[in-house]
């Protein structure tokens, strides 16, 4: 990822290959902050370990639980 004040790398929780890129983050990277939700950075195919990954809601009752 890139911004103003920084560079780093994209570190992903799953493995596969990279099947799309969203190239509207190009020209509007501020989407990220804005449409979080929403807004996607790349597509990955051939991702099979997946019982792990939390969506949205399940984030959000890990995140309480932690405290």
């Amino acid at each position: 990822m890139e911004s103003v004040k920084a560079v780093s790398d994209l570190v992903s929780p799953v493995s596969g290959t990279v099947c799309a890129v969203n190239e509207e983050l190009l020209d509007a990277p501020e989407l990220l902050n804005s449409q979080c939700y929403d807004a996607w950075i790349i597509k990955v195919e051939g991702v099979t370990a997946t019982e792990e990954l939390l969506d949205a809601d399940g984030y959000e009752a890990f995140c309480q639980q932690e405290g």
